[in-house]
């Protein structure tokens, strides 16, 4: 595992655990032009896991070429966050308890309508499996505090 910045690897992790941001994710299409997505995201046992459709986009790309890359990282200063590369892996079991799990995460509202249309139609969800093979990090918050 390559890792550049100022974090070491528990940093890194607890870093990922603890965030509560969309993750950035890269990924090349089948046609050779790069793409990004942002989706909601878990770090679990050293792998970053996300859901979406079996026919997405993203999905599609990562069947095409397993290869991607990864931002979790928030857009104001004071600057700080992790990205990395890694392999994907998709995956139909257990995408729903994992969506259900994301939504727990990200939604403050467990009764919500967007809630329940989100869980509503899962048979057609993916479980995407992020293994990071490098991290780069970057903590710019206290040379930015004054």
């Amino acid at each position: 595992m390559k890792i550049k910045g100022p974090w070491d690897l528990v940093q890194i992790e607890e870093y990922l655990d603890e965030s509560v941001l969309p993750a950035r994710i890269g990924v090349t299409s089948p046609n050779g032009w790069p793409m990004v997505v942002s989706l909601w995201f878990l770090f679990e046992n050293g792998s970053l896991f996300c859901a979406t459709k079996e026919s997405s986009r993203v999905a599609e790309c990562l069947r095409s070429s397993n290869r991607c890359a990864f931002e979790i990282a928030r857009d104001k200063a004071p600057y700080f966050g992790v990205r990395g590369q890694g392999t994907a892996t998709l995956a139909s079991e257990n995408a729903h308890d994992l969506l259900v799990r994301l939504a727990d995460r990200y939604l403050d509202n467990p009764d919500s309508v967007f809630r329940r249309r989100l869980l509503t139609n899962t048979a057609n969800e993916t479980l995407i499996r992020i293994d990071p093979v490098s991290f780069h990090c970057w903590d710019y918050r206290s040379r930015m505090a004054a």
